[in-house]
């Protein structure tokens, strides 16, 4: 993986995230017993014990849930000894905001600060040491969300357990680049009229989101990639998949989603498309939206040009105008406005 540019993202510029208000504050406790408590109530039952013997104990933590992923923001405020033995039923992402954790899985170890975060996969044995005011912002990934998402890209990964490398590098681009999207994420959920929060455009996100992991950060199921032979497609099966995408069309669709439907891997699906129809997936069912969208403004007199777009999954509005002059010839709002 090549490095990206040193001024990239990293857990630093998360120190401060207004997602996290007095709302979602789940607990602030001066007690080592609730503390593990609750913080086993969101994750796992677990040992907590502090490191070294001192008086005064605190910990302080928010959660957020959102689609298939909860994002919380955790800190001790004294060195910490945790040990959750094997996560199970989910992959966990720890990213310091500031200060450091060491992180033990299967006998191996190191260390996690705001360049380096921690993934840890189900079947990992872990511990880990957290340092004093050390806050971590937390992504937890259900094991058969993240699995059955793999199963749709790449063939035969069920067949194994998925298991990541543990270190997540910020410094590299894929690093920076899942970075990237968990800062758009964080900036949607903090405000309400955020275009994500429309179903078929943070459908979409989420889905690129797992596939930052999945092709960006190092597993096991990629090696099945290169040494897998795709399925022979047929006309009449593109056929079905278009069928498919007309009828669904107003609905969160994902090429994931198409996969499935079809009864192929995405990689499968994508090459079908390209032999028969010289598009992607995606792309086609983007040029059926245009369309849709080029009717609403004809034919809806009540919906703005905004509405329109984000009806249909348009959240960038300048691009959408953009794209819409090249197709149609005109403006969405000179569209409107003849209309």
């Amino acid at each position: 993986m090549n490095h990206a540019n040193s001024s990239e993202l990293n857990g630093r510029h998360f120190q401060y995230e207004s997602i996290f208000t007095p709302h979602n504050l789940l607990f602030s406790h001066q007690d080592v017993d609730e503390t593990c408590k609750h913080v086993g109530q969101v994750f796992k039952p677990h040992a907590l014990k502090i490191s070294k013997p001192q008086k005064d104990f605190s910990a302080t933590m928010h959660h957020v849930k959102t689609g298939a992923l909860s994002i919380s923001r955790l800190v001790y405020g004294a060195d910490v000894v945790i040990e959750p033995d094997h996560l199970e039923k989910f992959y966990l992402i720890q990213i310091p905001t500031q200060g450091y954790a060491e992180i033990e899985f299967d006998r191996h170890k190191f260390m996690s600060y705001s360049q380096v975060g921690s993934l840890i996969s189900p079947q990992h044995s872990l511990r880990m040491c957290w340092h004093a005011n050390s806050p971590q912002l937390i992504l937890k990934i259900l094991k058969d969300d993240l699995i059955h998402h793999c199963r749709q890209h790449i063939p035969d990964s069920d067949s194994t357990p998925l298991i990541f490398d543990p270190k997540l590098d910020f410094s590299t681009q894929n690093g920076s680049y899942f970075l990237q999207l968990l800062r758009t994420l964080m900036d949607a959920m903090a405000c309400d009229k955020h275009p994500l929060h429309h179903p078929l455009a943070f459908k979409q996100f989420e889905s690129n989101l797992l596939n930052a992991l999945i092709y960006g950060q190092p597993n096991n199921a990629l090696e099945k990639i290169d040494s897998h032979k795709d399925k022979t497609i047929s006309p009449h099966f593109i056929k079905r998949t278009e069928a498919y995408i007309q009828q669904h069309l107003h609905e969160p669709l994902t090429i994931e989603m198409m996969a499935e439907q079809a009864g192929v891997s995405v990689r499968t699906l994508f090459a079908g498309f390209k032999n028969y129809l010289g598009t992607t997936p995606m792309a086609y069912l983007r040029e059926l939206r245009f369309e849709q969208a080029h009717l609403e403004l004809m034919q809806n007199e009540h919906l703005t040009v905004t509405d329109v777009a984000f009806k249909w999954g348009f959240t960038h509005l300048g691009r959408f105008s953009q794209e819409y002059k090249r197709r149609f010839g005109t403006l969405p709002s000179s569209t409107r406005r003849c209309s």
